[in-house]
């Protein structure tokens, strides 16, 4: 039993199978272009996202409408959040009724409605056929 485990160990590790990394493309869209930094934060957990502990976090300067950052993530199911900084405080900032009033976005989301805060429902996969994943941003 503990060669077989030995073994099984061995293949994971040498094959690179048990520790896949894929690289993405992030693509953010919709971007006011030289109106504050953007901030792009990825989850693993829903735990991470209900606390506010990504993962993954880069910024991006907003020097054109469409913006990406290619990032090498292991295989999983993820929730990617992005916000435009439009005043520079580091933080996004809610109007009334916590709606917010800079642009916002994250995975599964199109722009209609309100986003839910489920990590389940707004979660990606990431895997070898992934390639590019798009976050819009929006005003509400």
């Amino acid at each position: 039993m503990k060669k077989i485990i030995v073994s099984l160990f061995l293949i994971c590790v040498l094959t690179g199978y048990c520790f896949s990394q894929t690289v993405i493309t992030v693509e953010v869209t919709n971007i006011v272009v030289n109106d504050g930094i953007v901030y792009v934060d990825i989850f693993s957990t829903a735990d991470g996202f209900r606390n506010g502990n990504p993962y993954v976090s880069f910024q991006l300067q907003s020097n054109s409408a469409i913006l990406t950052h290619e990032i090498s993530l292991p295989n999983g199911e993820y929730l990617i959040t992005a916000y435009q900084d439009a005043n520079n405080n580091q933080r996004i900032d809610y109007g009334l009724f916590g709606v917010p009033k800079e642009l916002v976005g994250m995975s599964n989301y199109s722009g209609s409605g309100y986003p839910s805060k489920n990590f389940d429902r707004q979660k990606i996969p990431v895997n070898n056929s992934t390639g590019k994943i798009t976050i819009g941003l929006y005003k509400f």
